[in-house]
């Protein structure tokens, strides 16, 4: 059930374009459905789809069985006896691994809103002000429908380009680092936070 690093790679950089398809797609589908039509009915809706499909699979596989007199069993047999209990171990270890993570960023939250270090609170502000700008031309749904786009997209599009994305990042790169130096070194230590030796 669990998803371990190298199958999860395999999923984003479509090495088999029919299981990412269906991962992509049917999330992708969930995410459209969302936008359009409140989430209790597009629950309810793929439920009653799933479970209509499936019951019609049944009824049809038993009529088929009764005609040809065969005894072929339960046509979901196979699905039956996959285990679908999450393991307390990997419960704990993604809780722990959750709340690790939670830690930090609360732990940077704070030293960014009190102003700890001011060039990084001056970037938070950035970026908190550029989000006023995504917020006021799209909803969180429709970035949240970007970014599962992104996250199945834009790893196979860097693997194929890397050489050509690299050229064009590292001068931009650079040159963000020479920015943050030079106004690193510009402020006093007191106001960058740093201690002076």
């Amino acid at each position: 059930m669990w998803l371990n690093p190298d199958q999860m790679n395999s999923l984003l950089y479509w090495d088999n374009p029919r299981d990412s398809g269906i991962a992509c797609g049917s999330v992708l589908v969930c995410l459209l459905a969302v936008r359009y039509i409140s989430l209790i009915s597009v629950i309810g809706n793929l439920s009653l789809a799933l479970v209509t499909a499936t019951m019609s699979f049944r009824i049809y596989k038993s009529v088929l069985a009764a005609v040809n007199k065969t005894q072929e069993g339960h046509p979901f047999k196979q699905f039956l006896d996959i285990d679908v209990t999450l393991p307390a171990d990997k419960v704990a270890e993604i809780t722990d691994a959750l709340f690790n993570k939670l830690n930090s960023i609360l732990a940077k939250l704070k030293s960014v809103l009190l102003v700890e270090n001011v060039l990084e609170s001056i970037k938070f502000a950035v970026a908190m002000y550029a989000l006023t700008y995504i917020g006021a031309l799209m909803n969180g749904l429709t970035i949240v429908t970007l970014v599962w786009v992104g996250y199945f997209s834009l790893p196979r599009v860097y693997r194929d380009n890397q050489k050509q994305i690299d050229e064009a990042i590292n001068p931009l790169k650079s040159k963000l680092d020479d920015l943050q130096a030079k106004l690193q070194s510009a402020l006093p230590a007191s106001i960058v936070g740093k201690k002076e030796e």
